[in-house]
């Protein structure tokens, strides 16, 4: 990776690539998002078909209790996967297995359990920040370009490919129970089978995004992509690809956005998603009335 540093920085330092490219914790962030991009813009048209926006949110949250508990038990804190993985995947799969079982509306039980996580991530708060510097855990809250590091890129390169492979494999059947649960039973489709697995491959790739865009922010990245690729897209294909290009194009105007402007990355990267959005339904509305004139 040094290698891929240096080669970044000389190429920056003869203005072929932007200034900030000479430092590495840059270069780490690019190509932290240049990996993530594709995998959450790539989920994210299944998030919004699945109607689980609610949902990640509420995994975002709780992966803020996750952190705590991790750090509570002796977690490093540049890497406390095993308690955010942890608590995040049991805090999934509880959700499901409740909302496939009650008669109240998934949203008000997402909302119960977004309310008992992140209650309890508040109280845990307190505790953890008696150990560590609150700006320290704020980097892994919001997201922030100091604390990627290579362990982490090649974690989010592993789990990205593992978690793509899986989504080829079972896509169609996804999709089939993403539009319509009714029409996959009767397809063959194992519907349960196929919720449980597609919120533990949401919540692995969540937990990986952490580093970069934070865990308050990380439902952004997993929802407005698809967002502003529906107000463009024609075709199921066309929907995938504005997606990631929606994803890579807001990721990295918001890796230069954070250092020029010295903000955190996730919210760099927030705004110019909500830019995107409202960029693609001003052209999708536009693009609309043209085919209507032509009609």
């Amino acid at each position: 990776m040094d290698r891929l540093y240096a080669w970044l920085a000389e190429l920056a330092g003869q203005g072929l690539l932007p200034d900030a490219l000479r430092y590495p914790f840059v270069a780490r962030g690019l190509v932290a998002v240049l990996l993530l991009a594709p995998l959450l813009g790539g989920m994210s048209h299944l998030v919004v078909a699945r109607r689980l926006a609610f949902f990640s949110t509420a995994l975002g949250q709780a992966a803020l209790t996750g952190l705590t508990l991790g750090l509570l038990a002796g977690e490093p804190l540049s890497a406390p996967y095993a308690g955010v993985f942890g608590f995040c995947i049991a805090s999934a799969i509880l959700m499901v297995y409740v909302k496939r079982r009650s008669r109240l509306p998934p949203d008000t039980l997402i909302g119960v359990f977004m309310a008992l996580t992140l209650g309890l991530g508040i109280c845990l708060l307190v505790a953890a920040t008696k150990q560590f510097n609150i700006h320290q855990i704020e980097a892994v809250m919001f997201g922030s370009l100091l604390t990627v590091t290579d362990t982490d890129l090649l974690l989010l390169a592993v789990a990205g490919v593992a978690i793509l492979a899986v989504l080829a494999r079972v896509y169609n059947g996804l999709l089939l129970d993403s539009l319509g649960r009714p029409l996959a039973g009767v397809a063959g489709v194992d519907t349960a089978l196929y919720e449980y697995l597609f919120v533990v491959l949401l919540t692995l790739a969540i937990v990986v995004a952490l580093k970069v865009i934070g865990a308050l922010l990380v439902e952004a990245l997993v929802v407005v992509p698809a967002a502003a690729a529906r107000n463009l897209a024609r075709s199921t294909r066309g929907y995938v690809a504005w997606s990631v290009a929606s994803a890579l194009a807001t990721g990295v105007a918001g890796i230069f956005l954070s250092t020029r402007f010295r903000v955190p990355t996730g919210g760099a990267v927030v705004l110019a998603l909500a830019v995107c959005f409202f960029v693609t339904l001003a052209l999708g509305a536009m693009l609309g009335r043209s085919s209507g004139d032509e009609r």
